[in-house]
């Protein structure tokens, strides 16, 4: 096939395919508006096991988190470094050197409650997003306002943060975990195992010295050994159930973001209907091009 011939088939195919791509992201993205629109918010102290919507603030982890870059403290980062490799007529191009994401897990508050939050696999939009080439001041962590220049003109250095106090928007799957996981009967299962291990426990109920642990020895090793489990599941009982947020199994949206609800439900809208536009259009000029 004549080069001349080439040209205009593979425009038709990139038109034909960006066509096709924009309606299934037009309802796509309708699909997630409506899904936002739709879910009532629960509470955290009330709400139901699966698929909910959370309304709080964000905080950090019990260990503090601090972003890789700036040293911010933060309850979530996204940051990624690139670094100038060429300069050509369309500007400069970059090439990533590192990324990377926080997968560790942080609380979100809503008043109500408190729940865990396994940001492992969601799809995070954050408010809070920084992008600069060259030498940036930061304070350096641990000092009293000490600042230090940090990068340089070939490295380009984007982060995103979720900060703590944060309000934050939430869709994601909900669990409830019991302080009394495992049945009494296991649990005494448990500790029997554990204390005949222990050669000084054995000592202990061996009464008549021969090493070896009788019906009777074994009896009472046992009823300790329920008395003590009883006694501890007492204090856990007494703990409030534990709660976390995390990526549904059936493989729906998990969305952390801290952008305002309504705000981006309108670019979720807009996003739409710009993909439903630019699909036609592509699916137009395919057409005219197979036409000519």
């Amino acid at each position: 096939m004549p080069a001349s011939a080439q040209a205009p088939l593979q425009l038709v195919v990139v038109a034909l395919a960006l066509g096709v791509t924009g309606p299934v992201q037009f309802v796509r993205l309708q699909r997630r508006r409506r899904l936002m629109e739709d879910m009532p918010t629960a509470r955290i102290r009330s709400a139901a096991q699966g698929y909910v919507e959370l309304v709080g603030t964000a905080h950090a982890p019990d260990t503090p988190l601090l972003s890789p870059i700036t040293h911010t403290p933060c309850a979530w980062y996204r940051y990624k470094i690139e670094r100038r490799r060429e300069q050509d007529r369309s500007g400069s191009n970059w090439e990533v050197e590192f990324k990377g994401e926080s997968d560790v897990q942080f609380w979100l508050d809503d008043g109500s409650g408190r729940c865990i939050v396994d940001p492992e696999r969601a799809e995070v939009r954050a408010r809070s997003r920084r992008t600069w080439t060259g030498a940036t001041a930061q304070v350096v962590p641990g000092t009293s306002g000490e600042v230090t220049l940090y990068g340089d003109d070939d490295h380009r250095y984007t982060e995103e943060l979720i900060l703590p106090g944060e309000p934050t928007y939430a869709l994601g799957w909900f669990t409830s975990l019991s302080p009394l996981q495992a049945s009494l009967h296991d649990d005494v299962r448990d500790r029997v195992a554990t204390w005949k291990a222990d050669p000084a426990r054995r000592r202990a109920f061996d009464a008549n010295g021969d090493g070896e642990l009788d019906m009777a020895e074994f009896e009472r090793l046992r009823a300790e050994a329920i008395a003590a489990v009883e006694a501890e599941r007492g204090q856990r009982a007494a703990q409030p159930q534990t709660h976390l947020l995390c990526k549904p199994p059936d493989g729906r949206l998990f969305l952390l973001t801290t952008e305002p609800q309504d705000k981006l439900q309108t670019r979720l809208h807009w996003q739409s209907w710009a993909w439903l536009g630019a699909g036609l259009a592509c699916l137009g000029f395919g057409a005219a091009l197979l036409l000519h």
